[in-house]
């Protein structure tokens, strides 16, 4: 019982958080809107016109609208009502009508086994508190042969930075649990029937202003990360953050990972 309940406040968690957020997803500077990694997500992606994808955890609908263009049919899921509505207008926007948007959670995904062509996920990973669980409904939903493709930032691979990277982005988010390091998301995927393809991974550089900004955090939290972020600077213990300062704005690095999985 005490498990479930966890789940349960966990779900509310992310609600509340990215209710928050939603209007904030597509602002300019953001690097989760930026179009230069919109592209070089859609390139290295086994896209093809005839496919079927479903994204999960599609936020606003980032990438779905990235590869709309290329594929007959995106399904985008989300647990958020307030990230789906902003996802919806966007995609009116942007004048894309092959993107069906549905409320769902990611653990137990409405579909029957081998529904779609590839399935992806971007940047969401480290919310989900059971991650090989999410994995194995997303490739319990692809057709064998076929990918499932996940984007996320990933912690750095030190025990002890590793700690540190996530309690900060914690601080920041609370709906974060942890990113996986690189080896952990492999295996992660090995574990839930999939056979390694591609890895691409990208150093992002990040304006802590603007990504402090967007989740709306309490004031104290932006206080402590701020100064982790300068003590370490200042020779300090490390972050796993990289912070540096570029024309007079603190700012610090991620690594963005895309692993592609088929299903066998």
């Amino acid at each position: 019982m005490r498990g479930w309940a966890r789940e349960v406040k966990h779900t509310e968690t992310i609600r509340r958080e990215f209710s928050k957020q939603a209007n904030r997803f597509g602002e300019q500077g953001l690097t989760l809107s930026s179009q230069e990694y919109l592209l070089w997500m859609v390139d290295v992606l086994p896209l093809s016109q005839a496919f079927w994808v479903l994204d999960v955890a599609a936020g606003t609908g980032h990438l779905s609208r990235a590869i709309a263009p290329h594929v007959r049919q995106v399904v985008a899921v989300d647990m958020t009502p307030a990230m789906l509505e902003k996802a919806r207008a966007e995609a009116r926007k942007a004048g894309l009508d092959n993107i069906l948007f549905e409320e769902c959670d990611a653990i137990a995904l409405p579909y029957q086994d081998d529904s779609f062509d590839m399935v992806v996920s971007r940047l969401a990973i480290h919310h989900f508190e059971k991650p090989h669980v999410y994995l194995s409904e997303m490739a319990r939903v692809c057709r064998p042969g076929h990918a499932v493709s996940v984007i996320d930032l990933l912690s750095p691979s030190d025990d002890s930075l590793f700690l540190t990277y996530n309690r900060l982005e914690r601080l920041r988010d609370p709906s974060h649990v942890f990113a996986l390091t690189q080896t952990q998301l492999i295996d992660a995927m090995k574990d839930a029937g999939l056979a390694i393809q591609r890895v691409d991974a990208r150093v992002i550089p990040v304006d802590f202003d603007r990504w402090i900004e967007m989740t709306g955090a309490e004031e104290q939290a932006k206080i402590t990360v701020r100064n982790e972020l300068e003590q370490e600077l200042n020779g300090h213990s490390q972050t796993g953050m990289r912070p540096y300062v570029e024309d007079g704005r603190l700012k610090f690095m991620q690594t963005w990972c895309i692993v592609v999985g088929m299903v066998f």
